[in-house]
């Protein structure tokens, strides 16, 4: 059979609350381009410059589903999001999408600014790039008032307590050349509880837009979660293992949550899942290690194990509880060696999940 496999590998920065882009030294960017006819496989592997990690953006399971960026109308409580919409998708959807994650967390003092803007065809790495964003190149399409109306909302919304000018303009430059992202940060250490969502929207995206639901899922988990890991703040007992997990649940949120809005069984999206990193070790792309590339992905496997055992309290976790608390009592360093060292003993069959005996520890 013959078949084409894409996958972009984008930039997923998550910046801590005490930091804003000026504070970003310049990450690496290392592109590889494998071709043996007929299939070609195309890599982008970008630097994450806060974290020092890399993340997969896999491109994506369920191809072939084509319903719309919809979302639920959600009950109350509903928050107001800041809304910078750049793109042809309706204001109402993305405003209804986020009232639902909302109603699906504990609730949260957050405010968020999400901006969404649209990237044409990809051409590689972004030009002329005198910005600290990295991310994969699209050609531009924004047109000068609206890099103009990006500036002012961020400058807009983070208000006279934080000066966030040389912020504001180096996204809008970012989004003025091309540059793809999706990216959750709190860009004022005054305002931390004040969270930026910024996610390009190039063409295939557009087209599919279930993974464009994974992706606002993800960041928008991120961006209600308090606080973002470090010295402060563990989910387990270490800043490592704190960092996947945040990753991890971020995926798990992003892909159960897809998944039930386009009545997905859950059992089934986690089966497309883990084929497609069983898929990405076998031609060599990542390994079975818990790290990086595909962590976020990885971790989210791991997080499903210890769920299918019984170690973990899935709603817990998808409402943000364990981000939220910042107390590491969820996760015993037996748990987190479990799920490192069993999250692809599994096969797939009828499109569920089968852990094997010795990872359910039978």
């Amino acid at each position: 059979m013959k078949f084409k496999i894409k996958i972009l590998f984008l930039s997923l920065f998550i910046f801590s609350s005490c930091q804003t882009s000026s504070d970003i030294s310049s990450p690496l960017i290392d592109e590889t381009t494998t071709t043996a006819a007929p299939t070609t496989t195309t890599q982008y592997l970008v630097q994450n410059p806060i974290l020092a990690e890399e993340s997969i953006r896999p491109f994506t399971p369920f191809l072939d589903s084509y319903s719309p960026f919809e979302c639920p109308e959600a009950p109350q409580p509903k928050k107001e999001l800041f809304l910078v919409n750049l793109s042809s998708f309706p204001d109402k959807n993305f405003i209804e999408c986020y009232n639902y994650a909302l109603s699906k967390n504990i609730p949260t003092e957050n405010e968020i600014i999400l901006i969404i803007y649209p990237v044409g065809d990809y051409v590689g790495e972004v030009r002329n790039n005198d910005t600290p964003y990295r991310g994969p190149g699209f050609v531009p399409v924004l047109k000068k008032n609206e890099i103009s109306i990006i500036k002012e909302k961020v400058i807009e919304f983070y208000g006279p307590q934080c000066d966030v000018t040389q912020t504001a303009y180096e996204l809008g430059r970012f989004a003025e050349l091309g540059g793809g992202q999706q990216v959750q940060s709190a860009d004022c250490q005054n305002l931390s509880y004040k969270r930026t969502v910024v996610i390009s929207l190039d063409p295939e995206r557009q087209n599919i837009p279930i993974e464009l639901k994974f992706t606002f899922f993800h960041e928008i988990f991120h961006a209600l979660e308090v606080p973002h890991p470090g010295p402060s703040c563990l989910y387990s007992d270490s800043p490592e293992h704190s960092m996947f997990l945040h990753e991890g649940g971020a995926s798990y949120y992003g892909w159960v949550t897809a998944a039930s809005i386009e009545n997905i069984p859950k059992d089934q999206v986690m089966g497309e899942w883990i084929k497609l990193l069983r898929h990405l070790i076998a031609i060599g792309d990542t390994t079975e290690e818990f790290e990086d590339p595909a962590i976020a992905e990885k971790a989210a496997m791991g997080l499903y194990l210890l769920v299918q055992r019984g170690d973990l309290d899935e709603a817990l976790l998808l409402n943000g509880t364990i981000f939220s608390t910042c107390n590491g009592n969820y996760f015993s360093p037996e748990m987190i060696s479990i799920a490192k060292a069993y999250w692809y003993d599994a096969e797939v069959i009828n499109g569920k999940v089968i852990f094997s005996d010795q990872a359910l520890g039978k």
